[in-house]
């Protein structure tokens, strides 16, 4: 009797072998203009496609053998040859990688991806991302330095074109730094969304993050142009009434009470400023992180009114699950 095939991987046969049987027919178009061209195929440059045999062979493991194995040669194959991959590729290869059970870095690294260009506005993280995110990395040991920014600036999710973190970042930050907030709100909403308060000065804050995130662009992205667009307003209203009504249940509360104690009340206050004149986008993604720091119990239903509102941001899919911790049993 055969061996039987691992239910996952019969599940994956068939998209492998058409991922393979995709490149195997741009291969076989290339060889054929070679041809025409008297072109032998010592001639093939770096960056070539392999070749229609070697494609053919790598077909037969995926349908006859084992799909796992054949899908790890190809992507052997695609890293070897240096072949340009589009972004579209890139995910469904990603997809598959996940559905063998393969970690994300065994697709990404040392595949040539094009990548699209920089565009704040796609949602494409799977967790938190911009201001809100560097807020959440802070902890017990974090130094509100440069190198720590750099560590931020510079994590891109995979997945993402290279840049994409520093951009949305300073996006956030610009957005923040130009808006009429005061200095002191600025300074209570870092501490209320990272819980460390007293330690940022307003301002210089912001524009030490907004330099490194520069510094970040020039490197990963220099044709990229930072722009700060328009703000989503259409859920300004939605945003407002979740912090409003948080905002009398944490009144008497204060950000870290044994240490440089910042009253929950200016924490609301600066979190309204922003959802209302700044950014809902920014709020919202602010408040969830104020959530966490105050310890503030949710119900299911307000959870669900969350990731509704996640959704209609367009958020990744863990993005809100960062307060479920919250809800209340029962």
């Amino acid at each position: 009797m055969g061996r039987a095939w691992r239910p996952a991987a019969d599940e994956v046969r068939d998209d492998v072998v058409a991922e393979i049987a995709e490149i195997a027919e741009i291969a076989e178009i290339a060889e054929i203009a070679e041809i025409a061209e008297m072109r032998s195929c010592r001639e093939r440059s770096a960056g070539s496609l392999p070749s229609p045999d070697t494609l053919s062979a790598l077909e037969e493991v995926a349908a006859r053998v084992d799909p796992d194995l054949g899908f790890r040669l190809f992507l052997r194959a695609l890293k070897v040859h240096s072949v340009r991959i589009e972004k579209a590729r890139y995910d469904r290869l990603q997809a598959l990688g996940e559905r063998f059970g393969h970690p994300a870095a065994l697709i990404d690294f040392g595949l040539d991806i094009a990548w699209p260009p920089i565009d704040t506005a796609r949602r494409d993280a799977t967790w938190d991302f911009g201001f809100s995110r560097l807020a959440g990395q802070a902890h017990q040991d974090w130094r509100e330095s440069r190198e720590e920014l750099r560590k931020t600036a510079g994590g891109d999710d995979i997945g993402q074109t290279p840049g994409s973190g520093a951009a949305v970042l300073l996006e956030d930050t610009l957005r923040l730094l130009r808006s009429a907030l005061p200095d002191a709100a600025v300074t209570a909403l870092w501490a209320g969304a990272s819980d460390r308060p007293g330690s940022t000065d307003g301002r210089a804050w912001l524009r030490l993050i907004a330099d490194v995130c520069r510094e970040r662009l020039r490197e990963a992205a220099p044709a990229y142009t930072p722009v700060v667009a328009p703000a989503r307003t259409e859920l300004a209203d939605t945003v407002l009434r979740e912090v409003r009504g948080t905002a009398p249940s944490v009144a008497d509360k204060v950000v870290s009470p044994h240490w440089h104690p910042v009253p929950a009340a200016d924490v609301m206050d600066a979190l309204e400023h922003v959802v209302t004149r700044i950014d809902p986008d920014l709020g919202f993604r602010l408040f969830l992180r104020v959530l966490s720091t105050l310890s503030v119990p949710l119900t299911q239903e307000r959870y669900d009114r969350y990731k509704a509102i996640g959704e209609r941001f367009g958020y990744g899919e863990y993005h809100v699950s960062d307060v479920d911790h919250l809800i209340e049993a029962g």
